[in-house]
């Protein structure tokens, strides 16, 4: 087997790892990125599609969001993949959601604006009847996740300065060079995007942080009700005490204890509601929450039942048809979500260790790939 020479070699073709490719082939580096499997099958292709700008912490996490919400726009042009933008749609049932989302729609960087419940009617064909009004989220996107990163590494790989070889697992990582099934891959840039899936890195290079363990959430794609069409993403106020873009205004906190109060069950099993439609027309529901270092196979229904008795309030559905169910898996730790880490000269470990890959992924890899290279200092993240 001969060598393959490049300027950046990438271990993963999920979001990430395909965000530093496209960010090398913007700086003209010649890329050569390895994915163990057929096709990217992890977290990647496991979520909900939902590019949520809005939801993102200050500073760096809504600067990368909003950066990648540009190139989403962008790649999916030149892929020929459809990047929705309608936005996501928050419902409010209690006077002290609304004002939750007021605060949220006063920050205009988040694009959020408070919408009545003829509005919500009006953007998405759910009951109305209890509402006292939502949040439209303008600026976030969606995508369908099972075509999206297929559809970048096709693109990626039709670009004669990119090699883009699956079937491909990495043995060794080195200063200068990667070993895997189909060959040394010699490069000045090493950049390891592992998930969840990082235990096969030897040690020094294997990314650290105190109380970094795996999250494992359940999902399903049910028929839609009646054939119907939802543009935006839908969530419930069971979001607003979740996310750092939504949790950091003043009420979030006393609504969180509110909803954990009346809804223990939902709370202690980390539920709540995302809904995105597929291009078909399914939708995708979810979703638990369950935190260890190893993720059980198994899924339990109590949960999944947790989540179909609220998507079925939210659409007003007796019963929603399941067709099928699975877990995604990602890295979770505390504190920033960005761990970012060079245990080597010239090779460098980038995780996304908050579920946020999707939304982040593709502003993460401009903001930091100077730092990596080393003519910069590193962005601030951990």
């Amino acid at each position: 087997m001969r060598a393959i020479e490049a300027d950046v070699c990438i271990v993963g073709a999920g979001i990430v790892g395909l965000a530093y490719a496209f960010e090398a082939r913007a700086r003209r580096l010649s890329v050569a990125v390895l994915e163990r499997s057929g096709e990217a099958v992890g977290a990647s292709v496991r979520n909900f599609g939902h590019v949520i700008v809005s939801a993102m912490a200050d500073g760096t996490p809504l600067e990368c969001a909003l950066a990648a919400r540009e190139r989403w726009l962008e790649l999916g042009r030149r892929a020929g993949l459809e990047v929705v933008e309608a936005g996501t749609v928050i419902t409010a049932r209690a006077d002290d959601e609304l004002a939750v989302m007021a605060e949220i729609a006063e920050d205009t960087a988040r694009g959020g604006r408070l919408i009545t419940p003829r509005e919500v009617d009006r953007l998405a064909p759910i009951p109305t009847a209890g509402l006292v009004g939502g949040l439209h989220a303008r600026l976030d996107l969606r995508v369908d996740p099972r075509r999206a990163v297929a559809a970048l590494a096709a693109l990626l790989s039709r670009d004669p300065g990119a090699h883009v070889l699956f079937n491909a697992p990495v043995q060794a990582v080195y200063t200068g060079a990667v070993e895997s099934s189909v060959g040394q891959v010699r490069a000045s840039l090493v950049i390891v995007c592992p998930g969840p899936d990082h235990d096969w890195l030897e040690p020094e290079i294997t990314p650290r942080r105190t109380g970094m363990t795996r999250c494992k959430l359940q999902m399903l794609r049910v028929r839609a009700p009646a054939g119907r069409r939802y543009l935006p993403a839908l969530l419930t106020a069971l979001s607003l005490p979740r996310y750092p873009g939504y949790s950091e205004r003043a009420g979030s906190k006393q609504l969180g204890d509110r909803l954990a109060a009346e809804r223990p069950e939902l709370s202690e099993a980390g539920v709540h509601l995302i809904i995105t439609q597929l291009p078909d027309g399914d939708l995708l529901l979810g979703d638990s929450h369950q935190y260890g270092d190893t993720v059980s196979p198994f899924g339990e229904e109590r949960l999944d039942e947790l989540v179909l008795t609220e998507a079925a309030g939210l659409l007003g559905a007796n019963k929603l048809s399941v067709r099928q169910r699975w877990h995604g898996v990602y890295p979770s730790a505390p504190g920033h979500p960005f761990l970012i880490a060079r245990p080597l000269p010239g090779v460098a470990v980038v995780e996304i260790v908050s579920g946020i890959g999707m939304t982040t992924a593709l502003g993460l890899a401009p903001a930091t790939f100077d730092a990596l290279l080393g003519s910069s200092p590193a962005v601030a993240v951990s």
